[in-house]
């Protein structure tokens, strides 16, 4: 899959993945039905994946053949292991496939040479860490764009075609790196829905994460939670479309 096809893409779909996080087969398949066609990408997850297996992802093809898969395993171990791991998955063709760029430059360059036509997205820092999470996790004066942006550089050096970061270090990484690499954001939240103080810390509006440079948007809770999900990923189009000018 070629990034550059959602970059450029006119349709508002191509521009949203939907977290599928959800560990019940049935709910997840009636998601799956509901949403084919409503958004670009669905993303399985470590929960899903662990829970339903390789399977599911088949699975999610047949009942969605024209959307995207993202699989979203953020494979994090040596290079060798990350490099094989990548390697088993290929049979399930993810468009997109995560790994840790806390990994280093080796992981994440051994992931890239196995990929095949999969994209390989690094993660920079979850949007569930702070600045208060860092003099654990990096230098005490570090924070999470600093790390980011160190991460961000590092990844696309080891060959990754785009990152995963939160919308409050899109357009750091964006201005740095340029108009190439993909860049896949979490943590959105649409206007009709107050930003609250869940897991995701550092998130953002549907039109500040696209003007900060975002690319693919990732959007779980405002869809899987409302009373109509596929009414909610339509009005998240609708936002898309207005912010992009589609």
């Amino acid at each position: 899959m070629n990034p550059e096809l959602i970059k450029s893409s006119t349709r508002a779909i191509d521009h949203l993945a939907f977290a599928l996080d959800v560990n019940d087969p049935q709910i997840a398949l009636c998601l799956v039905e509901s949403l084919s066609g409503r958004v670009g990408y669905f993303k399985i997850g470590l929960e899903l994946f662990a829970s339903l297996g390789p399977q599911f992802v088949t699975a999610v093809r047949e009942k969605a053949p024209e959307s995207g898969l993202f699989l979203d395993l953020k494979l994090h171990d040596i290079p060798v292991t990350v490099g094989r791991a990548v390697k088993a998955l290929a049979y399930l063709k993810p468009d997109l496939l995560t790994i840790h760029a806390q990994g280093g430059q080796a992981m994440m360059k051994a992931a890239v040479e196995e990929a095949g036509e999969s994209v390989i997205l690094a993660v920079t820092v979850l949007t569930s860490l702070t600045s208060a999470d860092f003099p654990l996790l990096s230098s005490p004066d570090s924070s999470p764009r600093a790390y980011a942006l160190s991460l961000a550089d590092k990844a696309v050096v080891a060959g990754c075609q785009g990152l995963v970061c939160s919308p409050l270090e899109a357009s750091d990484l964006r201005a740095k790196l340029g108009p190439e690499p993909l860049l896949v954001v979490p943590g959105v939240r649409p206007s009709w829905m107050k930003i609250s103080n869940d897991d995701q810390k550092r998130a953002a509006s549907v039109e500040s994460a696209l003007a900060a440079g975002a690319d693919l948007l990732v959007v779980g809770r405002p869809i899987r939670q409302a009373p109509d999900p596929a009414q909610a990923a339509e009005r998240i189009c609708q936002e898309i479309a207005l912010a992009l000018k589609l």
